[in-house]
């Protein structure tokens, strides 16, 4: 009899720790990056073997059509799922939502004394299909910040007694499929606010770069006539004008076209994006910029982005407060040593060129400078470039003097011995 209780306390142990390993397994499918249907198939797997029921399914209330409906499920049949949409109030999954509390049917032939009165037609279509392969059920409330979303349902074959430990579990993998449904949410709604603040940005660099460069060109191009009768010479000048103003708008529509494609800028050379730049930013404030370019810059995409990044801002700053004539912008590179070469791995899968030993960028205009020291980082877009930089272990220095110009320099060196 001793041995008897040892063998179930025994069980009863290694049941508990292996809901233990559950849960965390759960928890660390959460903090992955998987799509909410994984996460959601996951959970019902693991919520079939731990507690041993016979089937799962999670539901999820649709607020418009008042209706709750499968996501996710395991053990179920086919016909079943053909039939699952539950009215709200109707049946255990109807009546859990309803009244926010757990609802138990310990065997599938005294159903109708638990379940609120009268059942739809569709509702006993339900529960005859059901009761062919199940004779008891328990369907938890989901609660997302109070608001109840859908159900947890445990089906078993045999009739089955709940205890309240059963209950209390089923409530753990409840609030396990409640973080995943809100994580998700939230990842929803970053996203959102990502492609948002990104479409703002786009319409901001359109207004502020191509619509006033094309209205500029308007212009001339609307007093040139008058211009040319009057002085052949100024007139010549004008066209040079109008020439590098509609090259300007051009090479900033390829890059604003180029940013729209999800992949466009990563397709794209370091030294082509900056020529791009360059030339958009020549057009607008009729300056002269120079790009010297040594070597191929093969950089992480995201080391790349960066680079990108930082040098629209600095030619941004240089176009709308330096008053600068002349801007140079000079990118170097060394190629990674033959030994790197020789070594698999060290690209990435999708492109298996060797990453460059070191680039640096620099930035430099001859316009009319600031005092770093008392300027605010934030200003100019500062804070923003440095913490690109910092993120990718990116050197970043700004010098700059009033009247003497200013200079940005970037340098990555590769972390790969």
């Amino acid at each position: 009899m001793m041995t008897e209780t040892m063998n179930e306390q025994l069980q009863e142990r290694e049941r508990r720790r292996d809901i233990a390993e559950g849960l965390r397994g759960i928890l660390a499918v959460l903090n992955s990056n998987k799509p909410l249907n994984a996460i959601l198939d996951y959970i019902t797997l693991y919520a079939s073997r731990l507690l041993e029921a016979d089937a799962v399914a999670i539901y999820r209330l649709q607020p418009e059509t008042n209706l709750l409906k499968i996501q996710s499920s395991h053990g179920l049949s086919d016909e079943y799922l053909a039939h699952s949409t539950v009215i709200l109030g109707q049946g255990p999954t109807g009546q859990a939502v309803n009244q926010g509390k757990p609802v138990a049917i310990t065997n599938v032939d005294k159903a109708m004394d638990v379940l609120v009165q009268p059942l739809s037609p569709e509702m006993m279509t339900i529960m005859g299909i059901l009761s062919r392969d199940f004779r008891s059920e328990l369907s938890v409330p989901l609660i997302v910040k109070q608001d109840i979303v859908g159900t947890l349902n445990l089906y078993y074959a045999k009739p089955r007694v709940f205890t309240q430990e059963d209950i209390d579990l089923a409530v753990s993998f409840c609030d396990q499929t409640a973080l995943a449904i809100e994580n998700a949410r939230l990842r929803e709604q970053a996203q959102e606010e990502a492609v948002t603040a990104e479409r703002n940005r786009l319409a901001r660099e359109l207004h502020d770069s191509v619509t006033q460069t094309i209205f500029s060109a308007s212009l001339i191009a609307d007093v040139l006539p008058t211009i040319w009768e009057q002085d052949a010479a100024e007139a010549k000048g004008a066209l040079d004008d109008l020439r590098k103003l509609t090259h300007g708008a051009l090479a900033e529509m390829r890059t604003l076209l180029l940013e729209l494609r999800p992949i466009g800028l990563g397709d794209v050379g370091l030294a082509d994006l900056l020529k791009q730049l360059a030339e958009g930013i020549a057009g607008r404030i009729r300056a002269q910029v120079k790009v010297n370019v040594e070597g191929e810059a093969i950089l992480p995409t995201e080391v790349k982005l960066a680079f990108y990044r930082i040098a629209q801002e600095a030619l941004n700053n240089a176009a709308k407060y330096s008053g600068a004539d002349k801007v140079d912008v000079e990118l170097r590179s060394l190629p990674a040593p033959a030994s790197r070469k020789k070594r698999k791995g060290t690209g990435t899968p999708s492109n298996p060129r060797i990453f460059s030993e070191f680039v640096s960028l620099s930035i430099r205009d001859n316009g009319r400078g600031f005092d770093p020291k008392s300027v605010m980082s934030e200003h100019l877009g500062l804070g923003i470039m440095q913490e690109r930089a910092a993120n990718l272990q990116i050197v970043l220095s700004i010098q700059s003097k009033p009247h003497k110009g200013t200079e940005i320099l970037l340098q990555w060196t590769n972390p790969v011995p």
